[in-house]
């Protein structure tokens, strides 16, 4: 152990003289990396200026997912009738509901903050000072920390519009509508992504009146096309006022609400919403500006990615990078998978984890799962690729849901000829869990035909893998000789 004095500081602290790694992020790029780099006897310190576990822990995934889970309690009533099961729904505690969204975030925080019992968690914002140093500014003042390797995982922030910022009371992010003591009675969400989709059904079932406006012709803009028109569908069956081919250009506050102004892209009479907040849900902003990148010369490209190879190693070689900073899709276990690669050569000099493919999951209504390519990409690219699509009406499973998505579909793309799957979509009940089987195909270029063999229990929703290897293989076994397109 060396002494150093931080500038600033109080009194002198022990710290060790050279870290072996630098961590600058807790989230899951970071975290998940500092716990690999442990196991493999490293000495690691993370730097985290606020919550340890990063955007999904503490205002994406994780209370998404229990607000998300608290909507379809709230919606049971409606749909268990028609099984003769009568149920009746007194009331949303909404106070309730989202202290114990809160609750269920302060779990998962300190489950992080339990596993990384053998890192130095520094709180604080980071900067790097050389390739080998990091300024800190933390709550004890300003130290200078030292390390043979840096990890960079400092993540994005939510985006803003021109014209329109977050003020954290009236015009929200995601970030503070997780704060929020309370649900709105009425809201309009800026974008049609997945923070857009989840949150505005999960509030509809709750209660909540909802608009969403979204800039371009279909929600999920990318995503499939025949995923964006199952969920338009959705959107407004529970009611969501959904303006697509729409701008938000002006927000004002008139009696005591806020009156939103919305004008069509190509023009015509604008459209006034009234709601009590607006949440902007219009994508990332990374997070790679003042903290010293260029300065070292680590390369950035003109939009803020951090530029890795294939190690996540920058143009500096002591110096990482993994997760939002180092660009899109902004996904937990993407990031989580980055931050493993990092680590792993980082410890070892090698690693045989691949970054993709990156399955892709919406907890929509009805579900989402995607992987690999889709028709537009396999376009793109020039790939000669045949389609197969096995319908939800079709799987006897989904009749036995009290909320059954007959609209739902599975979808496969193979090679023309070697029939090897280049990717799938999935959308309907368990989509969320059945892709993952197909993530194993692609990932390991497995064909229809190895598919073929393996056999799925019934009835579960993983018999839409055994439906669509049969059916590639022109050999349908639920759907007569044509196949569904």
């Amino acid at each position: 152990m060396g002494r150093k004095e931080f500038l600033g500081a109080p009194k002198w602290i022990l710290v060790p003289a050279v870290y072996d790694v630098l961590v600058l992020g807790g989230g899951p790029a970071g975290y998940v990396a500092a716990l690999r780099m442990i196991k493999e006897g490293l000495k690691v310190a993370v730097v985290e200026k606020k919550f340890l576990g990063g955007e999904c822990t503490n205002w994406g995934c994780i209370p998404s997912k229990a607000l998300i889970e608290a909507s379809h309690a709230s919606h049971l009533p409606s749909v268990s009738r028609v099984a003769g099961v009568n149920l009746e729904l007194k009331s949303v505690d909404s106070r309730r509901l989202m202290s114990w969204v809160r609750r269920v975030v302060l779990r998962c925080r300190e489950g992080v903050r339990y596993l990384l019992s053998e890192a130095d968690i520094i709180e604080g914002v980071g900067r790097l000072k050389s390739r080998n140093e990091v300024i800190v500014e933390g709550t004890e003042g300003r130290r200078v920390i030292e390390g043979k390797n840096i990890l960079v995982a400092t993540g994005s922030d939510p985006a803003s519009i021109p014209g329109v910022s977050v003020d954290g009371v009236r015009v929200i992010s995601n970030r503070e509508f997780f704060e929020l003591s309370e649900l709105p009675s009425s809201i309009l969400i800026v974008g049609a992504g997945v923070i857009g989709v989840e949150l505005g059904q999960a509030l509809a079932r709750l209660g909540v009146e909802v608009h969403i406006v979204e800039i371009l012709e279909r929600p999920l803009p990318t995503f499939d096309e025949d995923v964006s028109q199952v969920i338009a569908r959705y959107l407004r069956k529970y009611g969501i006022d959904l303006m697509l081919s729409s701008v938000l250009k002006s927000i004002d506050e008139r009696n005591g609400g806020l009156v939103a102004r919305i004008v069509k892209k190509e023009g015509g009479e604008a459209k006034e919403v009234k709601v009590d907040k607006v949440l902007l849900a219009v994508g990332r902003k990374l997070n790679s500006s003042g903290i010293g990148l260029e300065e070292v010369g680590v390369e950035v490209t003109s939009k803020g990615a951090v530029v890795v190879d294939e190690f996540m190693r920058t143009s500096i070689p002591n110096v990482y990078a993994a997760g939002d900073v180092v660009g899109s899709p902004f996904l937990a276990h993407k990031a989580s998978r980055e931050g493993l690669i990092a680590a792993e050569v980082i410890a070892k000099g090698k690693t045989e984890l691949p970054r993709e493919p990156v399955p892709s999951v919406v907890f929509s209504d009805p579900e989402i799962g995607m992987v690999g390519l889709d028709e537009t990409q396999a376009k793109l690219r020039g790939v000669r690729y045949e389609v197969v699509k096995f319908p939800y009406s079709a799987l006897s499973r989904d009749y036995t849901r009290l909320t059954r998505t007959p609209e739902g579909f599975a979808k496969l793309l193979v090679e023309e000829g070697t029939k090897k799957i280049l990717g799938a979509v999935v959308v309907g009940n368990g989509a969320s869990e059945v892709i993952h089987t197909l993530a194993v195909a692609v990932a390991s270029n497995l064909t229809a035909g190895d598919l073929e063999k393996v056999i799925m229990s019934h009835p579960t929703y993983s018999e839409l893998v055994s439906e669509l290897a049969h059916a590639t293989a022109s050999k349908p076994l639920h759907l007569g000789r044509n196949k569904f397109r």
